[in-house]
C-alpha cells in the first residue's frame, strides 16, 4: 500500500518536473538552432538564398545584357535543349 502511494508519488513529481523543465529545453534548442545559423550566415551560407533563392552573378547579368537578340536566342536554345536531354537521361 505505502509502495504504490510512493510510486504515485514519484511518478508525480517526475512529470511535474518534466513539464517544468520542457520550456526550457526549447528554448535550449532554439538559441543552439539560431546560433548554427549565424555561424552559417557569417560565413556566407546566407549569400545563396539572396535574389529569389538564386545566386546573383553581376558578370553573367552585363554579359547577358551586352547580348544581341540572335546570340539570347541561340543561348536560350541551347540552355532549353541541354535541360530537356537531361531531363531524358
Amino acid at each position: 500500500m505505502t509502495t504504490q502511494i510512493l510510486k504515485t508519488i514519484a511518478a508525480g513529481i517526475l512529470a511535474g518536473v518534466a513539464l517544468f523543465l520542457v520550456p526550457f529545453i526549447i528554448l535550449r534548442v532554439f538559441v543552439v538552432l539560431l546560433i548554427i545559423r549565424l555561424i552559417f550566415r557569417l560565413f556566407g551560407g546566407g549569400r545563396r538564398w539572396k535574389h529569389g533563392g538564386h545566386h546573383f552573378y553581376p558578370a553573367f547579368t552585363r554579359r547577358w545584357q551586352h547580348m544581341s537578340d540572335e546570340e539570347k536566342k541561340t543561348f536560350r536554345d541551347k540552355m532549353q535543349n541541354d535541360f530537356f536531354n537531361k531531363m531524358d537521361n
